[in-house]
């Protein structure tokens, strides 16, 4: 049995870039979720933007860290 299964429209190159990007958006409206309570909380305006530009980053980083162990064990199998 496949652990992953395939849509066959899918070209093997889709499926990383699809979860890089939802790593780097989610991290964006995660974060930008915070900074704007933390803005409402604090009276500030510019957490918001701060914290979106941390969980963009951060989503970033996460799905690099993730691809490259995916590399690995794709390789040892």
């Amino acid at each position: 049995m496949e652990a992953h299964a395939k849509h066959p429209d899918e070209m093997p190159h889709e499926r990383p870039v699809r979860e890089f990007i939802n790593y780097i958006v989610g991290g964006l409206i995660a974060w930008g979720l915070i900074g704007w309570g933390l803005d409402l909380l604090l009276d500030t305006r510019w957490i918001l933007f701060v914290g979106a530009l941390l969980g963009a980053t951060a989503g970033y980083f996460l799905a690099s860290h993730h691809q490259r162990h995916r590399r690995r064990e794709d390789s040892t199998e």
